[in-house]
């Protein structure tokens, strides 16, 4: 063990909640991130709700999350030449707090009198139900490397931290919960372990990493002391967690739980009292909250890269994976746009490729909206039986806008860090802007009217798939009504600060533009208002239907 003296230097950090963005740098945080998705209902999610790496696992009766951390076994490298996987578990006893400065802000704080890493090997802790419920992570970076660690074998490679001893004047702290478990990556910097609560209770954790049974290349202690070796001032504030919030229906999409085999619209509908105006308010927030966070994202010191699909990569670019074929099979029920939206996506797309002319754009020949996503990601004989089992039901479903007729209203580009799209709000009261339908139009009892909006469509159209016998496997649920207009193929229009900021500040003169020169103007150059099923009714198809493939089972009559 090294001792290092850090002189007259006065350490304090307050600890924060652990998240694997603060985490990111030192290593990562492996927890479920949609605890509200219970198994049953993960295939009624919608695709942008579920984290990429979430797939449906035992028949249905599990979420797998793929990929949730990364291992390193580095003893290649280390002077013994080899290190052997290690599963062992520790009993951690509550750590008793020192009076802190900040008074009843804080529970008390933390003396950090030692740190350790692991050099050849990362290291999870996973949590079990235990007494004590949350626990301290303290971590810090590495400092150059200087004589005092000479001694200390590291590995050396990219993204490793090597030789270099700890940088207290950097260190971060962390309050995790019992719900999270924690991957030192090899070569981080660390505190033992901190278990937080009442004395007497004690947190289990299974711990995995690698080791090779020599000291040196295990664990490398670093103790540290002040002037005239008194004990050092290094403290962790641990403050009291934050209350919390109340749930509010139009705020936080979450707060909506689901019973097994419900139809989720439903629920949503009855959520918002089936109020026209409280449902087009929850579209509203959501895509508006979304566009907030994303704009963070886009414009934050700590933005990493574009989502690139990596399918749509391939195909657009076949010398990267000649004969690539995309096997994700699907069963859907679409809504087509008329001429007029299309018309108006199409002058979006041509302002958004002046911007980043590196972006892929939807052929305006397969913009859609989808209504329902019935089945995904299946083998082509899957999709064939669902098909089957419902055949007999689907001129009913396709025709089914012909005399269910909702308003669309108030287009806006919603964006993320995959994609864009035009997205649309319920009508509530605004002026009538669309073309009428073509004469004739002899369509009887005609249901329409804004006190039937568009996620009473989907609802009526999710119980008609369930009606023919097929359990519906949609992961759209969440209130947005939007067609996609592009994803991002590289990262070339994105890299700079300076060319991130003029992408989403083009959406926002955009959005901007739709709202003073579009919505709710009868007479505007374009029109801002679509009736789903006008022109075209639903569009029934399956297969390989990302980025607008596939095929029509059956296109229902339009008025």
């Amino acid at each position: 063990m090294l001792t290092v003296n850090i002189g007259d230097a006065h350490i304090s950090v307050t600890a924060e909640p652990l998240s694997q963005e603060a985490f990111a740098p030192f290593g990562d945080v492996i927890t479920n991130p949609r605890p509200d998705v219970h198994p049953s209902a993960f295939a009624s999610q919608p695709k942008d709700s579920m984290p990429s790496n979430a797939v449906s696992a035992n028949q249905g009766t599990a979420i797998q999350y793929l990929a949730v951390s990364h291992i390193h076994n580095l003893y290649s490298q280390a002077p013994s030449g080899q290190g052997q996987p290690k599963m062992t578990m520790f009993v951690c006893a509550t750590r008793e707090l020192d009076p802190s400065s900040l008074g009843a802000a804080s529970q008390g704080q933390f003396k950090v009198r030692l740190l350790e890493r692991h050099p050849f090997t990362t290291q999870t802790f996973t949590p079990l139900s235990s007494s004590a419920s949350t626990y301290l992570v303290i971590v810090a970076p590495s400092l150059q490397p200087s004589a005092a660690d000479k001694d200390l074998p590291t590995p050396s490679g990219d993204d490793l931290p090597g030789r270099g001893l700890p940088d207290i004047h950097r260190l971060k702290a962390f309050v995790a919960t019992s719900n999270q478990a924690v991957t030192y990556g090899a070569g981080t910097w660390h505190a033992p372990m901190v278990v937080l609560g009442k004395q007497g209770a004690a947190l289990d954790f299974v711990v995995y990493q690698f080791g090779s049974g020599h000291g040196i290349e295990d664990c490398q202690l670093v103790a540290f002391e002040s002037e005239q070796k008194q004990e050092p001032r290094i403290a962790v504030e641990v403050p009291w967690p934050k209350p919390k919030q109340k749930f509010h229906k139009l705020a936080d999409l979450s707060g909506v739980e689901l019973r097994p085999g419900e139809n989720p619209y439903t629920a949503f509908i009855n959520a918002c009292n089936n109020d026209h105006k409280e449902i087009q308010a929850l579209y509203s927030v959501h895509r508006t909250k979304r566009n907030v966070q994303q704009r963070e994202k886009f414009v934050s010191d700590e933005f990493k890269e574009l989502a690139i699909d990596q399918h749509l990569l391939r195909l657009q670019n076949p010398d990267i994976y000649p004969g690539f074929v995309d096997e994700r099979n699907c069963f859907v029920i679409w809504a087509r746009p008329p001429e007029h939206v299309i018309r108006l996506a199409a002058k979006l797309q041509d302002l958004l490729k002046q911007k980043a002319p590196t972006i892929w754009l939807m052929p305006t020949q397969r913009m859609h909206m989808t209504a329902l996503e019935v089945a995904f990601s299946k083998t082509p004989q899957e999709i064939g039986a669902l098909v089957s089992t419902i055949r007999p039901s689907i001129p009913k479903i396709a025709s089914y806008t012909h005399t269910h007729r909702s308003r669309l209203v108030k287009p806006m580009i919603s964006y993320d860090l995959s994609a864009f799209a035009l997205s649309f709000l319920p009508a509530a009261g605004e002026p009538v802007v669309s073309p009428p339908p073509v004469d004739p139009d002899f369509a009887e009892g005609v249901v329409e009217g804004d006190g039937y909006t568009y996620h009473h469509v989907r609802q009526d159209v999710f119980n008609l798939v369930k009606a023919g016998g097929v359990q519906v496997g949609s992961r759209y649920q969440v209130p947005s009504a939007h067609i996609t207009l592009g994803r991002y193929l590289t990262q070339d229009d994105h890299d700079t600060p300076e060319k991130r900021k003029r992408w989403v500040d083009a959406i926002d003169e955009i959005n901007d533009w739709l709202k003073n020169e579009i919505w709710d103007k009868k007479d505007a150059e374009y029109v801002g208002e679509w009736v789903v099923g006008q022109e075209r009714g639903l569009d029934c198809r399956s297969g390989s239907l990302w980025y607008g493939h596939g095929r029509t089972l059956l296109l229902g009559e339009g008025f």
